[in-house]
């Protein structure tokens, strides 16, 4: 083997192995972010190392499969709905914060696809699959001491009634589980009292499952297994018993842990379906509160208006990834009446939906077509396998194993869309989504490896152009990285200052924003909370230095305004630029006019948003102009009629003693 496809091996064994476990607590996003920056680092070395083959080999090295016309039509959609988004990079990069889902990722899981069926072998498969199965060990042992509090001190959520592992979410952790959980009871239905330990992993995988408490998970676990048992039963009707067994197991390991499923058994008590309020933090649609399924049908709702918003959107959509400003605009006026009227949704939690409404019909319709011939692609290699073990040419015990394999492969690889149907998918399982496809054609291929070929000095200079592209590559990555590290620290100092008000915090929090947006100065978020910084120090600059103040005047409207060009669809960046130029209104009052402004086509972007009507007459009672306000805090209590706040400004300003500001 050569050193080229020795180096695209290792690099698939890291991918499997540390992208579950990686997550670092100095980034603005702890767990999503740092498992797609290791994605983006690894899959740039895999292409290293497949065109440094290449060049070896002096020729094209590319395996012809059914999945290539799909793959490539799917990432042409995509790129169509990116050309007329209304948030190009976004569309590209992904939406800050959850970053998987971005043109950008989706070429990476597809150059993933296509590395591994061209370059890798059955027995490198069968390594991969074993390590990620060791990685799934380590996972499953924090879910369960998690589950006994070793680290509930570390979080807000409560992880002791729901874990999330090194996955950062309950639900993640299911779908990554539910994917997985089969392979150990297939490879151990070959011989099943010879692999007793993978068996009792299989069970210590759905112990851990259970723990999670998610209903997709156990919805995905249960078809996945109907599926796995159907095809392994008619595979070989002596697995009865022993399925027959683990499927009481199972029972018993569902009846006496608590978790959702208890509910529906009608002599047990209802499981709890909501953490602690105390406990709790996200949205309900993640942390499974109770109104979640309330507010699940609400955003759906916001996505086909989005999808029947235009005939642009009903084709092509609002752009990939840009579901949270586009929902803003057709957000339903009854997610007001939630608890979560504040949050804010950049995800449909209906992956189908979410292609939907962010590339129209053109994407949904690509991205079915890419599944179903995933799904034909699985079926045919099973087909194919099961022939080859008829027609005793081959080893039959390999073929035995191998058939349980791809049915494990098979149900795990369904078990996805179930999850995604009821959430979206994360960098692992979205993986998981285009690998175990390619895993399965390649295990029934007879791939040989090629010996290191002797190489020319022209073989050289390419080698070294290759090279030297993947450093730069590496280098912008690791640069990408670091300016959210910077950008992280920074909203900490921030949140620190406006909680104490204390100087040197405003002034940490200006000096990190400003070391993150010289590494990264295209992305609004960070040009958007250094205007916020900027405009704190500047009012405390004020009074003490006029000069250094103006300085700070200036920079501060010049990088909020910059956030708005960056992204002109999204109203958050409005309403923070709004809140930079009210303080720069303290140091004159000629920003304040301006900060309305910028509120009025934040409302025309996010009409039922009674946040804003809200700011608005907060605003016009500083200018004095109370009539106005009362409009507002009126236009406020309309959107939402248990807006307390509003209610109370307008009782203020309607009481005979009110007197303009």
């Amino acid at each position: 083997m050569s050193w080229a496809r020795k180096g695209i091996n290792v690099c698939f064994h890291l991918l499997l192995f540390i992208v579950p476990l990686i997550f670092l607590p100095n980034t603005s996003e702890l767990f999503e972010f740092n498992k797609l920056v290791v994605t983006y680092i690894i899959t740039v070395l895999i292409a290293f190392f497949w065109i440094s083959q290449m060049i070896l080999e002096k020729k094209l090295i590319f395996r012809r499969t059914l999945l290539d016309l799909p793959i490539l039509i799917f990432l042409i959609t995509q790129l169509l709905s990116l050309i007329f988004s209304i948030d190009p990079r976004t569309s590209l990069l992904g939406y800050y914060s959850r970053f998987n889902g971005g043109l950008t990722s989706l070429l990476c899981y597809a150059l993933l696809y296509w590395s591994a069926v061209s370059n890798l072998d059955k027995k490198n498969v069968l390594s991969l699959i074993n390590w990620s199965l060791y990685s799934t060990i380590l996972v499953c042992i924090w879910g369960f001491l998690e589950h006994f509090g070793i680290d509930a001190s570390w979080w807000v959520q409560d992880v002791q009634g729901r874990v999330f592992s090194s996955l950062g979410q309950p639900n993640w952790l299911a779908a990554y589980l539910v994917a997985l959980i089969l392979i150990p009871l297939s490879k151990a239905l070959p011989n099943p009292k010879k692999n007793l330990s993978l068996i009792i992993l299989f069970v210590f995988y759905f112990l851990i499952l259970l723990y999670t408490k998610s209903r997709s998970g156990f919805l995905a676990f249960g078809i996945s297994f109907l599926v796995f048992s159907a095809l392994s039963l008619a595979k070989s009707r002596k697995l009865f018993k022993l399925l027959g067994l683990v499927s009481l197991l199972l029972l018993l390991l569902t009846l006496t842990v608590k978790n959702p499923i208890q509910g529906l058994i009608p002599f047990l008590h209802p499981a709890p379906e909501t953490v602690a309020p105390s406990k709790s933090a996200g949205p309900a649609l993640e942390g499974g509160g109770t109104e979640s399924g309330n507010i699940r049908k609400i955003v759906w709702t916001g996505a086909l208006r989005i999808w029947t918003g235009s005939v642009k959107n009903f084709l092509i959509g609002s752009g990939p990834e840009t579901f949270a400003m586009a929902y803003y605009q057709y957000r339903p006026i009854e997610h007001n009446y939630t608890s979560e009227w504040e949050l804010l949704y950049n995800k449909a939690h209906n992956e189908f939906l979410n292609y939907l409404s962010t590339t129209g019909l053109l994407g949904l319709g690509s991205y079915l077509v890419l599944l179903g011939f995933m799904l034909i692609s699985m079926l045919k290699n099973l087909q194919f396998t099961i022939l080859n073990l008829n027609s005793n040419s081959f080893q039959i015990s390999n073929f035995k194993f191998q058939i349980s394999l791809i049915i494990a492969l098979l149900a795990g690889w369904l078990s996805i869309s179930v999850t995604n149907f009821w959430g979206f998918s994360v960098v692992i399982v979205q993986i998981f989504l285009f690998l175990f496809p390619a895993f399965a054609i390649i295990l029934n291929s007879n791939n040989q490896n090629v010996a290191s070929p002797q190489i020319n000095r022209s073989q050289i200079l390419l080698l070294l152009i290759t090279g030297f592209s993947t450093l730069l590559l590496q280098y912008s990555i690791l640069r990408y990285w670091t300016a959210d590290v910077l950008y992280a620290r920074g909203d900490n100092h921030l949140k620190s200052f406006t909680y104490t008000q204390d100087s040197q915090y405003i002034a940490a929090a200006y000096r990190d924003f400003s070391l993150s947006f010289d590494l990264n100065h295209s992305d609004p978020v960070i040009s958007s909370n250094l205007g916020i910084a900027a405009s704190y120090l500047a009012l405390l600059a004020s009074s003490k230095d006029a000069t250094a103040a103006a300085e700070l005047i200036a920079y501060a409207n010049e990088t909020s305004l910059l956030s708005i060009r960056q992204s002109p669809n999204h109203p958050n960046y409005y309403k923070t630029r709004s809140r930079v130029l009210i303080a720069l209104g303290t140091i004159d009052p000629k920003y304040l006019p301006e900060a309305d402004e910028v509120l009025v086509t934040a409302q025309k972007l996010s009409p039922t948003d009674p946040r804003i009507p809200y700011n608005r007459g907060i605003l016009a009672t500083y200018l004095g102009q109370t009539q106005q306000a009362l409009d507002f805090f009126t236009q406020a209590l309309r959107l939402k009629p248990d807006y307390a706040d509003a209610r109370g400004q307008l009782e203020k300003l309607s009481s005979p003693s009110a007197t303009p500001q």
